[in-house]
């Protein structure tokens, strides 16, 4: 990451782009982390982190309350690592707390997706058009969901400094690199 300055011809480290790519990596690290993984596990009912998402809730799926203490809780377990203040925490649960609604959202358009493939399956013929346009429709969904982290993930990225971002990258590549 260096860069040739015209007038002197010297080597030169781009230190702007080196905050931008510890930006992204630090922002992507923390999405990923602390709202990707629960949130697709409570979304489509299956276990997340390490145990069952319905044995600590109860019998059924998570609500998007649970959901969003959860998720507070790890927001606030990785975010006192990197120094963020009470104000930046805020800010970064209502980030995810707002990504977790919408998320919930799809969640039935997803599950009435996954109906109509069981009905179109059991049916007594298969409609190829059908089983098609139910393709698209569970596409949107995932691209939609898609779209939402990431902007949950630029939303957050915005509320920590480049520090903290860079702190966040390192803390988490030490965890999986475990």
């Amino acid at each position: 990451m260096e860069e040739k300055s015209e007038g002197t011809g010297a080597a030169k480290p781009n230190r702007r782009r080196a905050i931008l790519w510890a930006s992204l990596l630090g922002g992507s690290a923390l999405i990923t982390l602390v709202a990707a993984r629960p949130i697709t596990a409570a979304i489509q009912q299956s276990a997340g982190f390490h145990h069952s998402w319905g044995g600590r809730w109860g019998a059924h799926a998570m609500s998007p309350e649970a959901a969003k203490e959860h998720l507070q809780i790890a927001g606030k377990w990785l975010l006192r690592d990197v120094d963020a203040s009470p104000e930046q925490q805020d800010r970064v649960n209502a980030i995810v707390a707002g990504a977790v609604d919408d998320l919930f959202r799809l969640r039935e358009r997803h599950q009435q997706n996954r109906d109509a493939f069981h009905r179109q399956l059991g049916g007594a013929t298969i409609d190829r058009a059908a089983l098609e346009e139910i393709r698209k429709s569970e596409m949107g969904v995932a691209d939609e969901a898609s779209k939402r982290l990431v902007q949950a993930l630029a939303d957050v990225s915005e509320v920590l400094t480049p520090e903290q971002r860079q702190a966040l990258a390192e803390r988490i590549h030490r965890h999986h690199a475990n």
